[in-house]
């Protein structure tokens, strides 16, 4: 065996001609990628820089000089020179779906198929040849959008799928004929290769998962064989029906490396699989068996897991070990795993990343791809097992073996089949024109060779030969199909059909005497109308695509009456047939109600879809007041441009809870519980857009309220929109604060909407000042408020010359005070009062035999001599509060006289220590 290594930052790309191998740089700090490319087996290399990055390289596969260059862009580019040369083919594609044109199949050998997005954002499938593929060369190939990521083509088929209303529908085309719609069964199997009609699966009984085998598609099922011995020859005492073989069946999710389970196409027969011996399936254990006469007899040959790779037609088959630390020894045999040799395919242990062979089942040339450590280049390691077989096979050095099932039986799909396989004995390569399938011969029909209809299921169990099929219950054979067409006939079934590819003749026919039907008229069933794009929301003006589609019933002699809810009305003949859409646009906004009935002799269905037309959302503003009481009510309102009622929903976050409040009305009630600052949110959903806006609100126990009225000028400049009101507010409490000295943190002003324009004045406590059980009039900050106020003091120019005085709401107007203590308070006045009542009680009653009357009365007189001033309201309105004054912790503050009068008042104060000691004496 030959190795030659090549060290660089690349990963490989090898086209199907054994000669061309291509490099493609990764690294993508570089600002130019570049392609490294040999034609000469990896012995020179010639570099060649690229100005894109590729992701994927598709060769041509038949023409050596022809690939496609995938780039992470979603673009495709085409090169006709082995990459010298690059043009762009096609932009928005979709990785790994796209596919050369078939030989024999495609006329055109340099078609490409593949799947691209168009503007709308949904999927289609096209095709182009690579000399033209403009926007408006590629042919479509599928009438309307399909699935992303669903286009395959392979060989003689495509495939793909749709997906309408959440269900999804497969669609296939032979040989490039018409797409018809699939009917799939519920589960996939992995099937053998080389051998049609076998299977694996793995059933879960219990708890417990178990291996089983099909020779006949799943009619029959069997357990798997286990070894009479373990690879070291020791017993392994693992006999049925206690014991069996069981495999793991799932698949790599690297592609460059063997899944659990290893089959091929040439090499039929030959199984390998990780598993374990016991009553049911172990996770952990994944040792390795093998077996060459497809399913009958097993050998184990390793311990642990290992990646399989056959070569020559699985003449020689590879195996490295499946495992996290550095390798450099690899296994390989060549009589079908009896016996293992070891190879250094390396002198220094790497991380094995792969295995890859070059193309061609006869190939012995392989690659062995990893990297030293994890911050290391790859390390590419090409190993030829050529020169290891000295010559070409010949027909000496084959033998037939016959395929049979566990039973022994031979007669399998309706045939018998013989293949040959190379002599254990025989050191030869088999080379390009080795044919492992020898001869078959045709089986007569027995009851084995059917299966239960659609619909029956057996009365006894699956192996019993006498057991029959019956109808379920919910079944009735005599009813006619869903794709049945009046005028044709149909057969009802027997309950018995043949194993699809089963190729059997004569003998036992479980499907004769069919009983012929004549299709009748059937009612339309299962129809719908849906929206191409799924969106059931559009914007006015918009092109709106209906599609009407009916699963069941007549369509020859069915009209359908489409109502699009604007006053658009149409009947149409054959529309599900055809699949023609119904294209129409909505002028105005609104909900339309969009029904086509479907209507023949034999019945009618109707189907009904409503269609959200708004314009998209251009602002959202949450208007609340920015102080509220705990456990006051408030009034959240989201205020959208432009107004969609009835069709926006709004969310509402509150605080840090994550889970929304929903409303369709664009306000909201709530309480806040617990003082502090809480963050309000709202959302606003309408079709396709959504908008959000947030506000801080403060949550207290104690603030005060005083109502301010505007004069009338400020109402014809009212737009009575949020910002305005924002606008006025803030204007109103810095004149307030610069003119009474009172922090400006401390007030609010709150713009009220509608007409006329008015506000509320919240005065907050300082946050320097503790909280204090006082009456509303204690405090000196709305004395000094409602003096500035009453001097009209407080005012700002409008235009067109006009001057907007802000005042009280009312001249005699009290301040409010708003928390959650209000309760307590009207007690503790309730309380004062009585007391002061009760003293003035006693004093008149008693005041002849009190001591010191005297003494009060003439102290009372001069107090009242020094504390009794006259206000003048047009003075400065700091010669009255100043400072710290204002939470003055000893003084009680309350204002006599009438308001309504004159402007000046009598402001008298009483040092609550004095009537104290009084009420004590």
């Amino acid at each position: 065996m030959k190795n030659s290594l090549y060290r660089n930052s690349v990963f490989i790309c090898i086209p199907l001609f054994l000669f061309q191998i291509i490099l493609v740089s990764s690294s993508h700090n570089d600002r130019d990628q570049s392609l490294f490319m040999s034609i000469d087996e990896g012995a020179t290399f010639q570099k060649q820089p690229i100005t894109f990055f590729v992701e994927t390289l598709v060769f041509h596969p038949k023409d050596e000089d022809k690939v496609i260059a995938y780039t992470k862009e979603g673009k495709l580019y085409v090169s006709v020179d082995l990459g010298k040369k690059w043009t762009l083919l096609q932009e928005r594609v979709s990785k790994d779906h796209i596919f050369w044109a078939v030989a024999g199949v495609d006329r055109d050998p340099d078609l490409v198929h593949m799947e691209i997005q168009d503007p709308s954002g949904g999927y289609r499938y096209i095709t182009c040849q690579i000399q033209n593929c403009s926007d408006k060369t590629p042919t479509v190939q599928f009438a309307g959008s399909i699935d992303q990521d669903s286009l395959t083509v392979q060989d003689d088929y495509i495939f793909l799928q749709t997906t309408s209303a959440n269900r999804t529908k497969y669609y296939v085309s032979y040989r490039r004929n018409d797409f018809i719609q699939m009917k799939l069964p519920k589960y996939a199997l992995p099937k053998v290769r080389g051998v049609k009609g076998v299977f694996l699966a793995n059933q879960k009984i219990d708890g417990k998962v178990i291996t089983l085998i099909t020779y006949n598609k799943g009619r029959d099922w069997d357990y798997l064989t286990p070894p009479i011995s373990d690879m070291n020859g020791k017993p392994t005492n693992c006999k049925p029906p206690d014991c069996h073989l069981h495999l793991h069946l799932r698949w790599a999710d690297n592609p460059y490396v063997s899944g659990t389970v290893h089959t091929k196409d040439t090499a039929p027969g030959l199984i390998m699989g990780a598993g374990n011996l016991g009553s049911q399936l172990v996770e952990y254990k994944e040792e390795m068996y093998i077996t060459s006469d497809c399913g009958n007899t097993w050998r184990q040959v390793f311990e642990e897991e290992h990646h399989i790779l056959y070569l020559d037609h699985g003449g020689v088959i590879v195996a490295i070990k499946d495992t996290s630390i550095p390798l450099k020894i690899l296994k390989f045999s060549i009589d079908e795993g009896q016996t293992w040799s070891t190879h250094n395919f390396t002198s220094t242990s790497v991380f094995v990343d792969g295995l890859l062979s070059e193309p061609g089942d006869e190939t012995l040339v392989m690659t062995v791809f990893g990297h030293i450590s994890y911050r290391s280049d790859w390390e590419l390691v090409k190993v030829d097992f050529r020169p290891s077989f000295p010559r070409e096979c010949t027909e000496d050095d084959y033998e037939s073996w016959d395929l049979t099932d566990l039973q022994g039986d031979r007669c399998i799909m309706g045939q018998q089949r013989s293949f040959r396989k190379r002599k254990i004995s025989s050191w030869c390569i088999k080379g390009r024109s080795v044919i492992s399938a020898l001869t078959s011969k045709v089986c007569e029909c027995t009851n084995s060779d059917f299966l239960c209809d659609y619909g029956f299921e057996r009365s006894a169990p699956l192996k019993s030969e006498s057991s029959k099929c019956f109808a379920n219950f919910w079944f009735n054979p005599e009813l006619p199909p869903e794709d049945c067409i009046l005028g044709r006939a149909y057969a009802s079934s027997t309950g018995y059909r043949k194993v699809v590819s089963n190729v059997c003749e004569g003998g036992v026919d479980l499907q004769q005497n069919l009983a012929q039907h004549m299709c009748p008229l059937i009612a339309p069933k299962r129809l719908q109308i849906s929206i191409k794009g799924e969106s059931l929301a559009v914007k006015p003006g918009e092109d709106v695509t209906f599609v009407v589609t009916q699963d069941q019933g007549d369509i020859l002699n069915t009209k359908y009456q489409v109502d699009l809810g604007d006053g658009f009305k149409a009947i149409y003949v054959n529309l599900t047939m055809t699949g023609e859409p119904i294209r129409h646009r909505y002028e105005n906004p609104g909900i339309y109600r969009v029904s086509v009935r479907a209507e023949n002799v034999a019945g009618h269905e109707e189907a009904v879809v409503f269609v959200q037309v708004n314009s998209p959302l251009q602002a959202l503003h949450l208007e609340v007041v920015p102080v509220i009481g705990r456990n006051q009510e408030v009034n959240l309102t989201a205020i959208v441009l432009p107004k969609n009622p009835n069709l926006t929903v709004f969310y509402w976050w509150i605080g840090n809870n994550l889970q929304p409040l929903l409303t369709l009305d664009s306000f909201l009630v709530t309480r806040f519980a617990e003082t502090g600052e809480v963050r309000v949110a709202v959302q606003a959903s309408c079709g396709n857009s959504m908008l959000q806006d947030s506000k801080i609100v403060q949550v207290f126990d104690h603030f005060q309220v005083l109502s301010l009225k505007f004069t009338k000028h400020l109402d014809m400049y009212n737009p009575n929109i949020p910002e305005w009101r924002e606008d006025i507010g803030l204007v109103v409490t810095r004149l307030l604060a610069k003119e009474t000295n009172i922090p400006e943190e401390t007030l609010v002003t709150v713009v009220k909407p509608g007409l006329p324009t008015t506000a509320d004045l919240l005065v907050l406590l300082p946050a320097n000042q503790p909280k204090q059980k006082r009456s509303i009039t204690s405090d000196k900050r709305i004395a000094a408020i409602k003096q500035a106020l009453n001097a009209h003091n407080i005012s700002f120019f409008l235009r067109e010359g006009y001057w907007v005085l802000v005042t009280l709401a009312s001249s005699d107007s009290d301040s409010q005070r708003i928390g959650g203590g209000n309760g307590y308070w009207a007690i503790v006045v309730l309380f004062v009062i009585c007391l002061v009542v009760v003293g003035a009680f006693i004093l008149y009653k008693f005041k002849r035999k009190l001591p010191g009357r005297n003494v009060y009365a003439q102290m009372h007189n001069e107090k009242e001599q020094e504390m009794t001033s006259p206000v003048n309201h047009s003075e400065d309105t700091q010669n009255i509060i100043q400072g710290e004054e204002f939470i003055d912790d000893d003084l009680d503050s309350q204002t006599l006289g009438n308001a309504r009068g004159s402007h000046s008042g009598v402001v008298l104060s009483i040092n609550s220590r004095e009537m104290h000691g009084y009420l004590v004496s």
